[in-house]
């Protein structure tokens, strides 16, 4: 047990303003999102909302053309025109504070570099949430009214068949509710329990006869490049323990690289140490502050909906991101890149024995 009587004090410590950044890019260079392509950085996003004040900043896009018919030439007649219309989508700044005593970091301050010790803790800590805050905004985003029935597929729901695993018949029909546009899809973000199913059914492709996953190949324990063959259809397939698991249901997730966008401005006063010397006969605490912009592709930050619900509330709390009053979908749900793909735990049967 670390002698916390020569550990470093918290509070004497000279933590340099670019530490914030240094924890943050800790953080995401473990993030199993960010590694896979799944989230794309928007360079000066936040940086720019901050400088400008509030909490919304409004992204133009064009919206598709009209599908109508070419005209036809005629010397007679002037060339109609048609207009290409605008729309805007809105991307929301959230906020996260959090505080620790120095209790909780005497066995890090005791290390050679206390500063390197703590921002590897505290980047654990927030790599957590910030996959935590991703898969709670995926729930907001599906339970939206614009989005119901739409790139969502539940194998248990027992309408469609009577296979509710994670088959490769199953996973086809996931990906294609994108239509044309199912090759946009690069990532598969299941369960390790999923992925151990897969292994364990040895999937084999009819077409090529080559194995899928091959069994026996380590679980992946952090989103990075697989092993060869460890893809679906070319679709990478990613580990991730967080994933929604309820009553033997399965929640796995589809995207499309860059599916999020993400931009992160550390504000004022991001890094703070003190010292109470009265409070439990003396405590150092570190306070961490974090304004972010986490935005998926083709959705809409509702924010007239979530002030209504909360008028005096600067910030989304995470039960926030998660209410799909707060999402409007804004792109046609082709270009949506993202699929909730819904299976059961029971065990996968083998594609190569004819069964599917």
């Amino acid at each position: 047990m670390a002698d916390i009587t020569v550990a470093t004090q918290l509070a004497n410590m000279q933590i340099p303003e670019s530490w914030a950044n240094y924890v943050v890019q800790r953080a995401v260079e473990k993030d199993q999102f960010f590694t896979s392509g799944v989230i794309r950085p928007v360079p000066d996003l936040a940086q720019k909302l901050m400088a400008n004040g509030g909490y919304v900043v409004n992204m133009p896009m064009f919206k598709a053309l009209a599908d109508v018919d070419p005209q036809i030439p005629d010397d007679t007649k002037d060339i109609s025109l048609n207009a290409i219309q605008t729309d805007k989508a809105q991307a929301r700044l959230f906020g996260y504070n959090q505080a620790w005593s120095a209790t909780d970091l005497a066995a890090e301050l005791t290390k050679t570099d206390p500063l390197e010790a703590i921002a590897e803790s505290i980047g654990d800590y927030w790599r957590h949430i910030n996959q935590k805050t991703l898969l709670t905004t995926l729930d907001g985003v599906f339970a939206s009214d614009s989005m119901k029935g739409i790139n969502q597929f539940d194998a248990t729901d027992g309408r469609t068949s009577k296979d509710a695993t994670f088959s490769l018949k199953n996973f086809n029909r996931a990906r294609f509710l994108l239509g044309d546009r199912y090759q946009d899809l690069a990532i598969v973000v299941v369960h390790s329990d999923i992925l151990r199913q897969l292994q364990d059914a040895n999937v084999v492709d009819k077409d090529t006869n080559k194995i899928i996953i091959n069994s026996g190949n380590p679980v992946p324990t952090a989103i990075s490049a697989p092993n060869p063959g460890d893809s679906i259809k070319g679709v990478k397939v990613i580990a991730d323990d967080s994933l929604p698991v309820s009553g033997g249901k399965y929640t796995s997730y589809l995207f499309a690289t860059g599916a999020y966008g993400w931009s992160e401005k550390p504000p004022a006063h991001a890094v703070e140490t003190g010292r109470d010397p009265l409070r439990f006969n003396g405590v150092d605490y570190l306070i961490n502050r974090r304004r972010f912009v986490l935005a998926p592709q083709g959705m809409s930050w509702d924010e007239s909906a979530f002030q209504q619900a909360h008028p005096h509330q600067y910030f989304p709390s995470m039960a926030d991101m998660a209410d799909g009053k707060n999402w409007v979908r804004k792109y046609d749900p082709k270009t949506i890149p993202m699929i909730k793909f819904t299976t059961s735990n029971d065990p996968i049967t083998p594609v190569s024995d004819g069964s599917h």
